[in-house]
């Protein structure tokens, strides 16, 4: 027991004498101004990249400020009445049941359009015919019209229901 008080006396004094080196106020002095330099030099840096965030962020929202609507929705969807909100009253009239069902526009269908995530498509791409020369006529937004009326009718009322 003897031999663990021994111990536990020498730690205490070891402990002591440490503390000692730490408190003199030379190394304090060095210790704080230390930090203080450091902590100036990390809030010069959080700054500089703040206005670097800040300046790419302005200049995306110039970008898109001057993009007019028919640069951002294809001239296909602008008459879909999602898009086209001028006035209820100018609204197409919804699509009858019969309609519907006629295109093959489920609730099944819609449900599991809606379930769609940009992820869908990471996961499942479409294989890339670069090389491939389509006489499909295309659109002023480079947008192949390679669908009948009866598939075109079809996603749009997938799309508006």
């Amino acid at each position: 027991m003897e031999d663990l008080w021994k111990r536990a006396k020498t730690f205490a004094e070891e402990a002591a004498k440490k503390s000692q080196t730490l408190t003199t106020s030379a190394k304090i002095t060095d210790l704080v101004s230390e930090t203080a330099k450091r902590s100036r030099e990390f809030a010069a840096e959080a700054s500089k990249k703040a206005d670097e965030i800040k300046t790419a962020a302005l200049k995306q929202a110039d970008q898109i400020k001057s993009l007019s609507v028919s640069e951002i929705i294809p001239p296909q969807l602008a008459s879909l009445s999602i898009v086209n909100s001028a006035s209820a009253s100018s609204a197409p009239e919804p699509p009858s049941p019969s309609e519907l069902r006629k295109f093959g526009v489920t609730d099944d269908l819609r449900d599991f359009v809606k379930g769609l995530t940009s992820d869908t498509f990471k996961h499942f791409p479409v294989q890339d015919a670069a090389e491939e020369v389509s006489d499909v006529p295309t659109t002023t937004s480079n947008v192949r019209k390679d669908l009948t009326e009866w598939q075109e009718r079809h996603a749009t009322l997938v799309l508006t229901t």
